[in-house]
C-alpha cells in the first residue's frame, strides 16, 4: 500500500501551507552548444502549494487521506505553468483476529523533469493506481494474502505520448511477522502491461509480461541500525520483440545507521525495471546509489547533504519519445550531489535552503548536461 505521512497524534486532520523557489541553471537539461527557447536556459520557478491530510481509527479500521495542491509558475518560460493534484486514498481494514487487507487509490498530476526525457515542450503526466489486498493470519506470526493493482499513465504532450502505458497487476504474498516488530514477506507478482500508442508490428514493445519474485522487509538490526526494501528476480517478455526480453536481479534496499543522538547516515540501492520514479516505465533498467548524512546541529537546526549515482540502461526501447538520436552507447550516468538546510523555529513551521548539482553523461538516448540548482522553502503546518 501506498505511504502515507502521520497526522499529528491527537488530531486527525491537519492543513499545511508551502511556499518555495527554486533557480536552475539548465532548465531543459540540455548539452553545451544546444541552444534553449529564447536562448535562455536558466529560470526561476515559484511553487505554492496546499495540503490536507486525514489519518484517523475507528475501531479497527483506519482511514487515511492526503490531498495536495501545488501551483508552479516561472519566471521566463511560462508556458510551462501548470497546476498539479495529487490526491492519496487509503482504507486498512482488519475483520475479526484473521483478516486484514487494504483499499488505495492514487491520482497525480506533474510534469516530468527534463532529465527523464528530451525536448522542451511542456507534456504534464497523468498518474493513477488502484489497489486492494487480503490476509488472512493463519498464525499469530503468519498470513497468506493476495493483491490486485491497475496502473495507468498519460500524458497530454506529443513528444511523450509514446510513454503512456497501462498495467495490471496480480501478486500472491507469504507474511512473517514476529512480535518485535519487524516484517518480512515473499511476494510472487505477475503484470500485464501495454504501451497504448505504439505500433503492434514485430520489434514494437507495445506490450509486455512481467513476472517477479520478490523478498521483502523492514527489520531493525539494533537500536541504532534499520534496513528495509526488497530483493528478488524479474523477467520481461515483450510478444513483438523477443530480442528485448530481460532477465534479472532486482531490488532496492535501503540502509539507516544512527551513528548519534545528534547524526544519521541513510544509504540506499536499488536495481529495477519499472520504477515509478523514471518515466521511462520498463524498457530502461535502473542502478542507483545514493549516500545521505544528517545533522541535528540544535533542536531546531539540522544540516544534511546528498550525493547519488545513477546509471540507466536502454535495454528495451532504444531511443526515449522524441530523441531521434543514435549515439554510440545505450545507457547513461548521473549523479546529483549538494547541501540542504532547515531551520524549524516553532514545531508547525519550518523553512529550508539546498544547493545542488546535477550532471549526465551523453548516451544513445540522451544528451549530456550540468544543471545548478537553488532552493529557498517555507512549510507551515496546521
Amino acid at each position: 500500500m501506498q505511504e502515507f505521512v502521520h497526522a499529528d497524534e491527537g488530531d486527525a486532520l491537519n492543513f499545511s501551507v508551502g511556499q518555495s523557489i527554486r533557480y536552475e541553471s539548465n532548465l531543459f537539461r540540455i548539452g553545451d552548444g544546444e541552444r534553449a527557447p529564447g536562448n535562455r536556459a536558466h529560470d526561476t520557478v515559484s511553487e505554492t502549494g496546499l495540503g490536507l491530510k486525514f489519518d484517523r481509527r475507528y475501531g479497527r479500521q483506519r482511514l487515511l487521506a492526503d490531498l495536495n495542491f501545488v501551483s508552479a509558475r516561472y519566471a521566463i518560460h511560462n508556458d510551462l505553468d501548470h497546476d498539479r493534484p495529487e490526491v492519496r486514498l487509503g482504507w486498512d481494514w482488519q475483520l475479526g483476529d484473521r483478516w486484514s487487507g487494504d483499499l488505495s487509490h492514487e491520482h497525480r498530476e506533474s510534469l516530468p523533469g527534463f532529465d527523464e526525457r528530451s525536448g522542451t515542450e511542456r507534456s504534464l503526466n497523468t498518474y493513477t493506481r488502484t489497489h486492494a489486498s487480503a490476509d488472512f493470519w493463519w498464525h499469530p506470526r503468519w498470513a497468506v494474502g493476495a493483491g490486485v493493482a491497475h496502473t495507468r499513465s498519460r500524458f497530454d504532450g506529443d513528444d511523450a505520448n509514446l510513454a503512456a502505458y497501462d498495467a495490471d497487476t496480480v501478486d500472491v504474498n507469504l507474511t512473517y511477522r514476529p512480535p518485535t516488530g519487524n516484517r518480512v514477506v515473499l511476494t510472487l507478482r505477475d503484470t500485464d502491461g501495454e504501451y497504448l500508442n505504439r505500433p503492434a508490428v514485430a520489434g514494437s514493445i507495445r506490450d509486455y509480461r512481467q513476472q517477479e519474485v520478490r523478498l521483502a522487509g523492514e527489520w531493525q538490526l539494533s537500536g541504532a541500525t534499520r534496513v528495509s526494501g526488497f530483493i528478488g528476480q524479474s523477467r520481461v517478455d515483450y510478444r513483438l520483440a523477443p530480442e528485448r526480453d530481460f532477465r534479472g536481479a532486482i531490488g532496492r534496499v535501503g540502509f539507516v545507521w544512527d551513528a548519534t543522538a545528534k547524526t544519521s547516515l541513510d544509504v540506499s540501492v536499488r536495481r529495477e525495471i519499472g520504477a515509478q520514479q523514471d518515466l521511462a516505465a520498463n524498457y530502461a533498467v535502473t542502478d542507483a546509489l545514493r549516500v545521505a548524512p544528517r545533522w541535528n546541529v540544535t533542536d531546531k537546526v539540522s544540516l544534511g547533504a546528498g550525493l547519488e549515482w545513477r546509471r540507466r540502461d536502454y535495454r528495451g526501447e532504444r531511443e526515449l519519445a522524441g530523441a531521434g538520436v543514435t549515439r554510440e552507447r545505450p545507457d547513461d550516468r548521473s549523479y546529483r550531489y549538494g547541501l540542504h538546510a532547515e531551520y524549524r523555529p516553532l514545531r508547525a513551521l519550518s523553512f529550508g535552503l539546498s544547493v545542488q548539482r546535477q550532471v549526465r553523461d551523453g548516451s544513445r538516448s540522451l544528451d549530456g548536461y550540468t544543471a545548478d540548482i537553488a532552493d529557498v522553502s517555507m512549510q507551515f503546518r496546521f
